[in-house]
């Protein structure tokens, strides 16, 4: 009877130890998930909560802990009135990034550029909430950030301005400790972004501590870095090393891209899609190909992201583990539709 009670004290004695060992062999991190949910038709649906949702990493089901639901309000007011809301917080912030990527020759795409730009001025005077934030950046040798996340429909046009012209843009973040990219910012790495690839990455892990979806509308007239020389059939068919780790930043930022093409003329040349198309597919974005008339194309960005959830859940990996984690997310009612990004970067 003594040896067993010394073996059951030894037992109770290795017990936190081994705990111990356990936790320090994995780490437990929050993944925030941001997903707009439809019905056939394209209206957004109110009023879903945790138990609402499927979330799979590699098959296994995670425990959704919480649901942040994010709007405009106007869908508060026009739809589902009488329906009860089950989401726990809602919120009215939302984040729009838009981006001018420079054509190598400005003079060819001048007027496209133009009307893209307008169009962004159209939606900051007759579309922009007040609780909505906006920056403006641009890309030629360098990131830069012509405003940083504003309401000041003043300042935002301004920022269209200097970004018609490729100034240098800003250089300081704002006062206060509201939302900001420059606030994150490392100056010596700017001077490095000089690829689109290296820029979005950047700009990527600069709003990572913003905790909500970032909608990110890039203007381009295709992509392709100095690795991305090879081509057949006009498909790229080499990659270059920048691209898949810009991707991974993107989503573990929760930044969600929509690319537009510029050039009119671009289906001459078919890879000039190839990366703007595998950028907002990856994010959970949309690419938008042929564009005649790019108001439409922002109103219809603001016009998708009236309301979408932000879901929290434990994500659990070995320890100095790193990587990107596919997620898969559906809702258990099979009439809805669910739009969301492919996964997150862990470890890293």
């Amino acid at each position: 009877m003594r040896s067993v009670g010394v073996a059951l004290t030894l037992l109770a004695l290795a017990l936190p130890l081994a705990a111990q060992e356990l936790k320090e062999e994995i780490d437990v991190n929050a993944v925030l998930l941001d997903v707009i949910v439809t019905d056939a038709g394209g209206h957004q649906i109110l009023g879903l909560g945790p138990g609402d949702f499927v979330v799979k990493e590699n098959g296994v089901e995670q425990s959704v802990e919480s649901v942040d639901y994010f709007t405009n309000r106007r869908l508060l007011d026009s739809r589902e009135e009488a329906a009860p809301f089950k989401v726990e917080r809602v919120r009215e912030d939302r984040y729009f990034i838009f981006f001018f990527d420079k054509p190598s020759d400005p003079s060819v795409m001048f007027d496209e550029v133009t009307q893209a730009r307008e169009a962004v001025r159209s939606f900051v005077r007759k579309d922009m909430k007040e609780t909505d934030q906006v920056a403006i950046v641009g890309h030629d040798f360098r990131l830069k950030v012509y405003t940083d996340f504003t309401n000041d429909k003043k300042q935002l046009e301004r920022a269209l301005d200097e970004a018609s012209r490729f100034g240098k843009g800003m250089t300081k973040a704002p006062a206060g400790n509201g939302p900001s990219i420059l606030r994150a910012m490392n100056a010596d790495i700017v001077k490095d972004t000089d690829t689109v690839y290296k820029a979005l990455d950047f700009l990527a892990d600069s709003v990572r501590p913003v905790r909500a979806r970032k909608n990110l509308v890039l203007f381009s007239p295709g992509i392709a870095d100095q690795y991305e020389r090879n081509t057949m059939a006009g498909m790229l068919t080499s990659r270059s090393p920048n691209l898949q780790p810009m991707l991974e930043s993107l989503n573990a930022a929760n930044v969600t891209v929509y690319t537009v093409q510029l050039d009119r003329n671009a289906d001459s040349t078919p890879f000039l899609h190839q990366r703007l198309s595998e950028i907002a597919d990856s994010t959970g974005g949309h690419y938008y190909r042929l564009v005649t008339n790019f108001k439409p194309v922002v109103e219809r960005v603001e016009n998708v992201n009236s309301g979408y959830y932000l879901l929290t859940y434990r994500s659990r990996h070995a320890k100095g583990d790193k990587g990107f984690q596919r997620v898969d997310v559906s809702v258990k009612n099979p009439e809805f539709r669910v739009k969301a990004r492919s996964g997150y970067q862990y470890g890293g």
